[in-house]
């Protein structure tokens, strides 16, 4: 019989599971192709990324050798400052009004009804002055006040005789002239009966010793018209004389008058000084100053030479004078509330209000003068005290706040160094621009800068001298 040959499986038909040797051949040939072509692969794939591997070295050694050489600057974003700020201003309490109270009397201190920190008010009598000297002179010039009312009587009496007799004499002369009228008519008819017994004494009608007696009675008629002539001269004389008598006395009446009134303004003066034998109180307020005791002597006197007996000072109000600089001087009105803080009320805040102001800057200071007032509720402010005034100022434009440390003072005006950062550059990495800017007001740690900087941009805190303008430096990431 003939003998069947049986197919011999190999290995890799045992392993794939295959069926006949025939038919296995060909899936076995594509493996080895596979494998062989991994390997190439596997050998190949190295030699071309390594290349790229060491280039991204180099690269990444040489960016470190750049960031290494660039300065280091720390930075800061400036913050946008709030729309009001507050400026305080020191400045010292002040009574509302204070004075010194002087003698207008020379005496002695006869008592003294008040003492230092004692409260008064209007009119009280805080001591008494024992004044002879005045008192005396008081009375003497209430005696001549008697003394010219009673010449002013004796004056008018003067007058009223000079005006009667003037009177008188015009009544007189009134009487001389009608006597002179009647004495001119005797006279003209005399005259004419002389004339007519003289021509009957010619013709013989009449005798001579008739015509003669006519022509002396003419004679005494002429005589007395002339004597009526000089009476009424006489008269004249004694009228303008009487007149000016009564011109006379009502000067001296009037004399008599002023110095009436004389003697009593003089009463009046001395009467006023008396009254000054007590020290009253102008205004209510606190005694602060008393420079007297009982029985000491003193004089009268004002502020430019004499020492106050007692100094008062209004309190239930105090006013507080602070000097504003230039640059917040525009934004001060009247009528502003103000906040007053003292440390020894911690946590108290005391309103204010500005009352007035200088209007006009110290030319030396640059600075406005600024008076508050305090309503001093419980008398908790004394005179003397130092406070610090707070002012919310509505700011009129924007301003950022920055590091002190970042604003540089040149001859050329302040200045602070922005690190701007370049779209192609690394977000460490920056150049320096100087920018000139406009500083506002100094807060201690940070500063105002009213002009030269944006938002977004950053500057450099603390810079370094070296720096110049377009220099590249790095920035550090703390610093953001």
């Amino acid at each position: 019989m003939p003998v069947k040959e049986e197919a011999i499986s190999t290995p890799e038909d045992q392993i794939s599971g295959a069926g006949p040797a025939v038919h296995a051949r060909k899936p076995g040939g594509m493996v080895r192709l596979l494998g062989l072509s991994g390997i190439a692969m596997a050998l190949v794939l190295p030699i071309g990324i390594y290349p790229r591997f060491v280039q991204s070295q180099e690269l990444e050694r040489g960016h470190s050798q750049v960031m290494a050489r660039l300065p280091v600057v720390s930075t800061a974003a400036p913050q946008a400052a709030p729309t009001q700020r507050t400026l305080t201003l020191p400045g010292s309490v002040e009574a509302l009004q204070e004075t010194g109270i002087y003698a207008r009397a020379d005496g002695y201190i006869k008592e003294r009804f008040v003492d230092i920190g004692d409260r008064v008010h209007p009119g009280q009598t805080l001591a008494s002055i024992e004044t002879p000297e005045v008192d005396e002179s008081v009375k003497e010039a209430r005696a001549l006040v008697l003394t010219q009312i009673a010449t002013r009587a004796q004056m008018q009496a003067n007058l009223d005789k000079a005006r009667a007799d003037l009177d008188s004499t015009v009544a007189e002369l009134a009487q001389a002239r009608a006597t002179l009228i009647q004495r001119q008519s005797n006279e003209s008819f005399a005259g004419v009966s002389d004339i007519r017994w003289k021509s009957l004494a010619q013709q013989g009608a009449v005798s001579s010793h008739d015509s003669d007696e006519k022509e002396n009675a003419y004679k005494i008629s002429k005589a007395e018209t002339q004597a009526a002539r000089d009476k009424i001269r006489s008269l004249q004389s004694q009228v303008v004389a009487a007149r000016a008598r009564v011109e006379a006395e009502a000067a001296n009446l009037n004399v008599s008058h002023a110095n009436i009134d004389a003697a009593r303004a003089r009463e009046n003066r001395t009467g006023t000084q008396q009254a000054f034998n007590k020290i009253v109180a102008p205004f209510a307020g606190v005694i602060t100053e008393r420079n007297i005791d009982s029985g000491m002597l003193i004089t009268a006197g004002s502020e430019n030479s004499k020492q106050a007996l007692y100094r008062v000072a209004r309190v239930d109000t105090v006013k507080v004078f602070v000097d504003v600089p230039q640059y917040a001087s525009s934004e001060i009105r009247v009528g502003q509330k103000v906040g007053v803080t003292l440390k020894e009320f911690p946590g108290r805040t005391f309103d204010g209000q500005v009352q007035r102001t200088s209007v006009a800057l110290d030319s030396t200071a640059r600075t406005l003068k600024t008076e508050i007032h305090i309503a001093n509720k419980g008398l908790l402010l004394s005179p003397g005290m130092y406070v610090e005034a707070h002012f919310n100022l509505p700011r009129s434009g924007r301003a950022y706040l920055v590091p002190t440390n970042a604003v540089l003072t040149r001859a050329d005006g302040p200045q602070v160094l922005v690190a701007q950062v370049s779209p192609n550059e690394a977000a460490t990495v920056g150049k320096i621009d100087y920018r000139q800017v406009q500083l506002g007001d100094d807060l201690g740690r940070q500063i105002e800068i009213v002009a030269g900087l944006k938002s977004g941009e950053r500057v450099v805190v603390n810079p370094s001298d070296a720096l110049r303008s377009g220099d590249r430096v790095q920035i550090d990431q703390d610093g953001k």
